[in-house]
């Protein structure tokens, strides 16, 4: 959910006529900031920093989710997070929630980020998170990776039978996160989920995981290796020598696109 910085400035705005304060005084409490500044807000031209928003909230006697977001911050939080991780238990979904606001997050990307942590790390694959493939093209022998009964594409799968090595990129526009694949491989009850349809002999390969940081635009690599002693994926510091020579130029260049991209949206935001 973008933030609308017009609706966070009407309730500055209502908070301080509460308060029966002018601009200038509301500035002065507020860090001895100018009443141009108090100006800004109110017309919804820039956003408070986050800690003069928390500030803000304090002496308004609010809080700072309140503020960005109304009276519907939390059911948007619960929404966003439905929309990441389908149906989740009561207790989780309180507890996702009350981690998001207690560390103050202030904007869409830090909330988003937050969020796909919480669901890579606690919340467990179910039946609708089983991956099946497709293969696309049979020469490079790239694949398709769904979840959702097959409905949502979420990765791209690439084997090269010559190196033994499986690369794999999110599928463009998917929201699904490295992080959690990375769960998915590193665990042996949820590891089924992701290799049921693959067979043995290719699961057994050395594992290129591609993605681009949407928080600082960094290309991330995780080079996994399958430890037959765990049935498991595991980085070891061994594994970033092997990806030497052995990246898929592809899968790359669309990360570094991904990269521009992200450097880009964050500049125009």
């Amino acid at each position: 959910m973008e933030i609308n910085k017009k609706e966070v400035g009407q309730r500055i705005r209502n908070l301080r006529n509460s308060m029966g304060l002018s601009m200038e005084k509301f500035g002065k409490l507020i860090d001895d900031l100018p009443r141009s500044t108090v100006n800004n807000w109110e017309r919804g031209i820039n956003l408070p920093k986050q800690e003069t928003l928390i500030r803000i909230a304090e002496i308004g006697n609010t809080t700072n989710e309140y503020l960005l977001y109304g009276n519907q911050e939390n059911q948007y939080i619960l929404d966003l997070l439905a929309k990441k991780a389908g149906k989740v238990h009561p207790e989780l979904q309180n507890l996702i929630l009350e981690e998001v606001k207690k560390a103050g997050m202030i904007d869409a990307q830090s909330l988003n980020s937050a969020l796909n942590f919480f669901v890579a790390n606690l919340i467990p694959p179910t039946e609708k998170d089983q991956f099946s493939f497709q293969l696309i093209d049979e020469d490079e022998r790239l694949y398709m990776g769904f979840t959702d009964y097959g409905k949502k594409p979420q990765i791209y799968l690439k084997q090269d039978q010559k190196k033994k090595v499986l690369h794999i990129i999110p599928f463009t526009f998917s929201t699904f996160p490295m992080d959690r694949l990375m769960v998915y491989l590193s665990n042996e009850e949820s590891l089924a989920y992701f290799a049921e349809e693959i067979d043995t002999e290719i699961l057994e390969e050395f594992i290129i995981l591609y993605s681009a940081s949407s928080e600082d635009s960094e290309i991330r690599l995780y080079p996994l290796s399958y430890d037959k002693t765990t049935d498991v994926y595991e980085f070891k510091e061994d594994n970033i020598q092997k990806m030497d020579g052995n990246l898929y130029l592809p899968f790359l260049k669309e990360i570094e696109k991904e990269k521009l991209l992200n450097e880009i949206y964050s500049k125009e935001n």
